[in-house]
């Protein structure tokens, strides 16, 4: 067994390790097994400059390989560079990525650059953690609990929600200004989450609709603050004058559809910016609960044919599957029993070979087993995604911490 170490401190760090692992199962190793990610502070020399000290994100990844030892170091070099490591940074600057090779096998090697088992293997506390959680046997006896301050894991992804509304359904207005959204915004982004929703026109049953010029008034001056982030940023909108100001000014990841009725000029505009776009099944926008799928259909059909027909739209106008996601609407046009019978059977929805969002935070079908009110519903949110994120790519929810904090515990256990 090979157990490979990476690290980052710069930038979206979270997305630096996936797309770290990406290149690792692909060049690297098969039959792989991550680990969770740690949260630690900087190991920085003496007098070190005090912008170096960001603090980092480390993982392990084991598998096995056809490489050789040196073989294998070159292959991280070459995925280093290729995501953005510059090889002539200062050994303790801040990087997008590290990779090393902790273990190979039962091999000790001492060829100058290359030694295994890595020589800074007895100095890394969190390291030694990690192997212990793996299962590997050495540090099992060393009380390594301390030595990190975070955890998060890498998958599925989690999209969190801001409202810029006085009238969310979840939230009541609670980031209607400003600077709270900006501020709910950060801390999403500390709790791991890997895309932030902003929406500036709540879509709850009974909403009001605002103008443009006041939707585009209040995502103003949160993108304005937020801009010079590196982080994955979703509009939620479904108003096209909206889109066309937002790629005009702003560095967008993401448009979240909740109508899907873009002309094709918009379409053709989120395209040619590179964005994905999320489209949601929906009959009506505001939700309207007496406006559902008829009783006599199954909701997953209904929404696989709606999938493949906006699928087949979006790939002629010249989206790659790789640009599209598909979000079933849990909430939108389905009576709790419908939206419960889609999780439930949510797997069958990877047919559409897309990926897959599921919005299930805090809402109503949640009542069909516990009565509390929407902005209480974290606890039952939770039990749900643990249910189902092993068939979906994102799940766009409130509370990104509790999140973190149940999957790492999911997947140390595994």
């Amino acid at each position: 067994m090979i157990y490979i170490s990476l690290g980052s401190n710069l930038g979206n760090k979270l997305q630096n390790l996936r797309n770290a692992v990406k290149e690792i199962e692909k060049e690297c190793l098969r039959n792989i097994n991550l680990s969770i990610v740690l949260e630690t502070e900087a190991i920085l020399k003496q007098h070190s400059p005090n912008e170096w000290n960001n603090l980092f994100l480390n993982m392990i990844i084991s598998g096995d390989t056809d490489l050789s030892p040196k073989d294998l170091l070159i292959k991280l070099k070459e995925i280093e560079s290729k995501l953005g490591r510059k090889k002539d940074e200062q050994r303790w600057a801040p990087r997008i990525i590290d990779l090393d090779i902790l273990l190979y096998k039962d091999y000790e090697i001492n060829t100058g650059n290359l030694i295994i088992p890595h020589p800074e293997l007895k100095n890394r506390p969190f390291f030694q953690h990690l192997l212990s959680l793996m299962g590997f046997n050495q540090f099992k006896s060393i009380n390594n609990l301390n030595s990190f301050k975070k955890s998060f894991v890498l998958n599925p992804e989690l999209v969190g929600i801001v409202n810029i509304t006085d009238d969310s359904f979840s939230d009541g207005g609670k980031f209607y200004a400003p600077e709270n959204a900006i501020k709910q915004v950060l801390s999403l982004v500390s709790d791991g989450a890997s895309v932030i929703d902003i929406g500036a026109q709540s879509t709850r049953p009974g909403a009001v609709m605002k103008s443009t010029e006041n939707e585009i008034n209040a995502l103003r001056p949160v993108l304005d603050e937020i801009k010079h982030l590196d982080l994955e940023i979703s509009i939620d909108t479904f108003r096209e004058e909206v889109v066309e100001w937002l790629l005009k000014n702003y560095k967008i990841s993401w448009i979240n559809d909740v109508k899907c009725s873009f002309n094709d000029k918009t379409l053709n505009l989120i395209r040619e910016n590179h964005c994905k776009i999320c489209v949601m099944h929906s009959l009506t926008v505001p939700a309207d609960p007496n406006h559902t799928i008829p009783q006599h259909l199954d909701p997953i059909d209904v929404i696989l044919e709606w999938g493949t027909t906006i699928i087949d739209k979006l790939q002629k106008i010249g989206f790659t599957n790789d640009k599209i996601i598909v979000d079933p609407g849990i909430g939108f046009g389905k009576i709790a029993y419908q939206n419960i019978e889609i999780l439930q059977r949510v797997s069958e929805l990877k047919a559409l070979s897309v990926m897959f969002m599921i919005g299930h935070s805090r809402k109503g079908y949640i009542n069909a087993f516990t009565n509390y009110l929407a902005s209480e519903r974290d606890i039952e949110t939770v039990a749900v995604s643990n249910i189902i994120e092993g068939h979906v790519d994102y799940l766009r929810v409130h509370d990104v911490a509790h999140h973190m904090r149940s999957f790492v515990i999911q997947k140390s256990f595994k």
